[in-house]
C-alpha cells in the first residue's frame, strides 16, 4: 500500500512548524535575557504573529494526520507521526505559555 498524501503533509507540516515556533521561542528568550524586553516590543509583536500563524498550521496538520489515520486503503505510518507530532507542539507550547503567566505572576 502507498503513503497516505495527508499524512505525509501532517509530517512535513509538523517539522517545519516545530522548527519555527522552537526558533521562535528561542529567540524571544534570548531577546529577554539580553536586557530591556520593552525596547523590543516591534520584534515581539512580530515574532508573536509568526508563532500564531505556524501554531494555525500545526492546527491544519493535526487535522491532515487525523483524516490520514482513518484512511483504510493507505498506510498510516506518517499520519500518526504528524498527528503526535503537531498535537505535541500544540499542547507544548500552550503548556509553556501557561507555565510562563504562573511564574511571571508568583515573581511580582
Amino acid at each position: 500500500m502507498p503513503q497516505s498524501g495527508h499524512g505525509i503533509a501532517s509530517f512535513v507540516i509538523a517539522l517545519v512548524s516545530g522548527l519555527v515556533v522552537l526558533a521562535g521561542i528561542g529567540f524571544a528568550a534570548l531577546m529577554v535575557a539580553s536586557g530591556d524586553p520593552e525596547q523590543h516590543m516591534e520584534v515581539f509583536g512580530l515574532v508573536g504573529l509568526v508563532l500564531c500563524v505556524f501554531l494555525l498550521l500545526a492546527l491544519v496538520g493535526l487535522v491532515l494526520g487525523i483524516v490520514a489515520l482513518r484512511r483504510q486503503d493507505r498506510r498510516r505510518t506518517f499520519g500518526a507521526i504528524g498527528l503526535g507530532l503537531n498535537a505535541f507542539i500544540l499542547i507544548g507550547t500552550v503548556g509553556l505559555a501557561f507555565l510562563g503567566t504562573f511564574f511571571r505572576h508568583s515573581n511580582s
